[in-house]
């Protein structure tokens, strides 16, 4: 006679059952990211509000994406406390790299001048790649009696803290752009922070002597013929303002200064995913149609491999710091 099978217990059955539930779900985190990338939507973060240059990069970024990868890719602006909000957003996110962040020199300016941040810029983030870079132009009045770079520092050095200048506030890159300016042309100048105020309109009505404003923001009113240019800040002229010098070719030598914008993912990203990233960004921003509209809105396409991309970064961070504490600048 055969014996019985053996048969658990009913409370030893579910035990058992309850074991296997909780073994499959803990596996789950694993075999998500187990599958090819990418497996779900992915999210651009831009730090700043809508509209502005950070906004149309990620926007582009965001459009490249959804077509390369086959998944849709969407822009999710979250502002805020100098753009450390949404950056905290992408290193808390998952490391999968399907959160990314539209970063810009403000994340190396943070680390310059040691604003403090819930995450640190270089050791949570992971550069990805290289978008764009735009660069300022040195603007006075249309009735300003100064005609040329040559000419402002000459008045700069008549009138030492006289000449004023207006910026978004303490620490924006064009606070430093001036600062730098100010230390490599041996000048001072006086510092008008606005905040969100426009400084522009001050400047138009010949309250400020003079600013350093993003090409793009100074495009109509230098077109309308309210303001006169005098130089780019960056390492080349700008297209956009064709026969304008640069601020070293105008006679200020050894003065370079833009702000970049690139994506970066958290830091515990997956190589492969990253490199993946990398290639389809390098692709789309080297793609004619796609570096068309970037300059059409004034950013300047610019490529680099991730570690040149890194490279960048740290090196911005060794130049912000040195002019931030030449200046005494303490950030907001």
């Amino acid at each position: 006679m055969k014996d019985a099978p053996m048969r658990h217990p009913p409370a030893r059955r579910l035990f058992v059952q309850q074991s296997l539930l909780a073994a499959a779900v803990a596996m789950l985190p694993r075999l998500a990211r187990a599958q090819a990338f990418p497996f779900r939507p992915l999210r651009v973060i831009v730090p700043w509000a809508p509209g502005g240059l950070v906004d149309t990069g990620g926007r582009v970024v965001a459009d490249a994406l959804s077509r390369a990868l086959g998944q849709p890719a969407t822009v999710e602006n979250i502002p805020g406390a100098a753009g450390t909000l949404g950056a905290d957003a992408v290193v808390k996110a998952q490391a999968d790299g399907h959160t990314l962040l539209m970063g810009t020199s403000s994340l190396a300016i943070d680390v310059a001048g040691g604003r403090k941040t819930p995450y640190d810029p270089l050791a949570d983030l992971l550069p990805v790649a290289l978008v764009a870079e735009t660069q300022s132009v040195v603007i006075v009045p249309a009735g300003s009696p100064i005609e040329s770079l040559a000419q402002l520092v000459a008045a700069a050095k008549a009138r030492p803290g006289e000449l004023s200048y207006g910026t978004p506030g303490i620490g924006s890159p064009a606070h430093l752009f001036v600062e730098l300016f100010c230390q490599t042309a041996g000048v001072q100048l006086l510092h008008v922070p606005y905040g969100r105020t426009q400084a522009i309109n001050d400047l138009l009505g010949g309250r400020l002597s003079v600013m350093f404003s993003t090409v793009p923001s100074a495009l109509a009113a230098i077109k309308g013929k309210q303001v006169r240019p005098l130089a780019v800040t960056g390492a080349r002229q700008s297209d956009s303002l064709p026969g304008v010098p640069t601020v070293a070719e105008a006679g200020v030598p050894g003065y370079e200064a833009s702000q970049w914008l690139g994506v970066f993912a958290p830091a515990r990203t997956p190589p492969g995913t990253a490199q993946r990233l990398h290639a389809e960004i390098h692709k789309a921003v080297t793609a004619p149609a796609t570096a068309q509209t970037l300059s059409s809105r004034g950013l300047e396409p610019r490529t680099a491999t991730q570690e040149q991309f890194a490279g960048i970064v740290r090196a911005e961070v060794q130049k912000w710091s040195q002019v931030i504490r030449r200046a005494n600048i303490k950030l907001e």
